[in-house]
């Protein structure tokens, strides 16, 4: 209220409540995530763009990525998907449109997804937690790297996951 030089009050009337502002300002923060982090020309959309673009953001207004990660049971009362859920989502279909492609390998999306979400999460509140600015880049370049070990392609030496040659590889 204060940055935009109006009172609280004015805000709460626009928005309804307290509350109401609240699930605005949670819903606009996981569009704009989304919309940060995954780039709509697929050409353009490597694991180092992902990962990159997920640290600058977050970066961008630190304080707000933690409340509003931190309110998914909050989020979830008030009727408002969390922030994680949205973003996972949009992950799962891009690996989707990337499996239908051939541009990565054949797995489940939705848990490809969420791990891949929890990968990037990490490192940047690990990253955050260690409090020293110097080592973000070690953080972010490990991060890409499992997202790329997590990504690639089977080999013709490595089964695809589920698939009846890895089926075999298991009973023996």
């Amino acid at each position: 209220a204060n940055r935009a030089g109006v009172s609280e009050g004015i805000l709460f009337h626009h928005f309804g409540s307290k509350k109401g502002l609240f699930v605005r300002l949670a819903e606009d923060y996981a569009r704009a995530a989304s919309a940060a982090t995954m780039p709509a020309d697929p050409a353009q959309m490597t694991e180092e763009t992902i990962v990159r673009s997920a640290f600058d953001f977050a970066e961008s207004n630190p304080a707000l990525y933690r409340m509003l990660m931190k309110a998914g049971p909050e989020l979830a009362e008030l009727g408002v998907t969390a922030q994680s859920d949205i973003l996972v989502r949009a992950i799962q279909e891009n690996l989707e449109r990337g499996m239908a492609h051939g541009q990565i390998r054949r797995g489940n999306a939705e848990v490809m997804a969420q791990l891949q979400f929890a990968v990037v999460d990490a490192a940047y509140k690990a990253w955050r937690s260690q409090g020293d600015p110097a080592r973000k880049e070690d953080y972010i370049v490990e991060a890409i790297n499992c997202m790329k070990a997590m990504l690639a392609p089977a080999t013709p030496h490595q089964p695809q996951p589920g698939s009846q040659a890895d089926k075999q590889g298991k009973d023996l």
